[in-house]
């Protein structure tokens, strides 16, 4: 959705699921750093990062990934590069202090409590997006996600940066995706260490 669209369609896109500017720069101010065509790209469709908004639509949110896909990771196809951005989504966020503070117990909290709790830290970014997980075992977990705008690369990379800052290699593979939804499969290597 372009800023060119109208104020009724930048009202309905609001209320269809704000996203919080923390997201924004927490990947595009913490680690990607815009400058050139990039940034002039994330201004073209909504997001100017010399001038943030409190929040912003979800299509801006989508769009914006989709410069950042083009810019960051040219060379990736695109579910590899959206999994590259999932991942570098949640380094940023490990750059603010609650980010920090997270990384430092995510290794002492272990990777089944951390994963259990992703619902909840997802919701804090997306209100609009939820999160169902399903334990199969230990080390197995199946995530079915109920998505306006499924991006399941880019959740599939925040999963697995997220899980990663545990100790543990995860593996995450997308089993089944629908028009507003999809399921993930999560598993790694049982953790030797707290869980």
């Amino acid at each position: 959705m372009r800023q060119t669209s109208g104020a009724q369609e930048w009202a309905h896109a609001e209320s269809a699921g704000p996203v919080p500017q923390r997201d924004f720069e927490g990947l595009f101010g913490n680690v990607l750093r815009p400058e050139g065509a990039f940034a002039a790209g994330l201004r073209e469709v909504g997001y100017d990062p010399e001038q943030p908004r409190e929040r912003y639509p979800l299509a801006v949110w989508r769009e914006a990934l989709e410069v950042a896909r083009r810019h960051a990771h040219p060379g990736l196809s695109a579910p590899l590069a959206y999994r590259a951005l999932g991942r570098q989504f949640v380094q940023g966020f490990g750059q603010t202090v609650v980010g920090k503070v997270f990384a430092a117990a995510a290794p002492l909290i272990g990777a089944e409590r951390v994963l259990a709790r992703l619902p909840a830290y997802l919701r804090a970014g997306r209100d609009d997006m939820r999160l169902e997980l399903r334990a199969l075992g230990p080390g197995r977990w199946q995530a079915q996600v109920e998505d306006p705008q499924p991006l399941p690369d880019f959740v599939a990379g925040v999963i697995e940066e997220v899980l990663g800052l545990t100790g543990v290699a995860p593996l995450v593979q997308l089993l089944v995706q629908g028009e507003r939804h999809y399921t993930l499969a999560v598993s790694w290597a049982p953790e030797t260490g707290a869980s």
